[in-house]
C-alpha cells in the first residue's frame, strides 16, 4: 500500500469527528492542537495532484488533492487553511501543502483548525462517497516537520 501520513504533526487532537452531530452530519474530521492551531503546517496524507487551492465556500480557503490509484486513490480536502501549493502541482505523502489559517475573517468565521475530508473518488458536495478519515489514517506515519513546498505567488 502507498504511504499515508497524518495531516498534522504528532501531538494533534481530534476536535470534531466524522459523523452525526447537533444539527446535522459532519462530513469530515476536525483536527486541532492543544494551545492553538493557528499557522500549524498541514501535510498531504497521500501523493497526488492539487485540483483546488484557494477560496472555498464554507472553508474560507482550502486545498484539494486527487490521489491516483497508485497513490492510494480517492480525494482529500483540507479546509480552513492557507494554501501553499498551486493547482496542478504534484505533491507527495507528507509534503507540506498549507498552514492552518489563523484569521477567522478568511477562515469561514471559525476558530483555527484543520477540517479533513476523504472522498471515495472525486470531491462531491455533502453526501454519499465521503469516508471517515480516521480509519484510513490508522497506522499512518507522522510528517517530518520540514518538507519542500512551493509558495503561491
Amino acid at each position: 500500500m502507498p504511504p499515508r501520513v497524518w495531516p498534522l504533526e504528532r501531538g494533534h487532537v481530534v476536535t470534531s469527528p466524522f459523523g452525526p452531530r447537533s444539527g446535522g452530519f459532519h462530513w469530515g474530521t476536525d483536527f486541532g492542537w492543544p494551545g492553538g492551531s493557528a499557522n500549524r503546517p498541514v501535510f498531504a496524507t497521500q501523493g497526488g495532484y492539487v485540483t483546488h487551492s484557494g477560496p472555498a465556500t464554507g472553508f474560507g480557503l482550502w486545498v484539494v488533492v486527487d490521489h491516483p490509484a497508485a497513490d492510494g486513490a480517492g480525494t482529500t480536502v483540507y479546509g480552513h487553511v492557507s494554501p501553499e501549493v498551486p493547482v496542478g502541482r504534484r505533491v507527495e505523502a507528507g509534503e507540506r501543502i498549507a498552514t492552518v489559517n489563523p484569521n477567522r475573517a478568511t477562515n469561514g468565521n471559525v476558530d483555527p483548525h484543520l477540517h479533513l475530508e476523504w472522498h471515495r473518488s472525486v470531491w462531491v458536495p455533502p453526501g454519499p462517497g465521503r469516508l471517515d478519515p480516521l480509519p484510513l489514517l490508522a497506522g499512518a506515519a507522522y510528517p517530518i516537520a520540514i518538507r519542500r513546498h512551493v509558495l503561491l505567488g
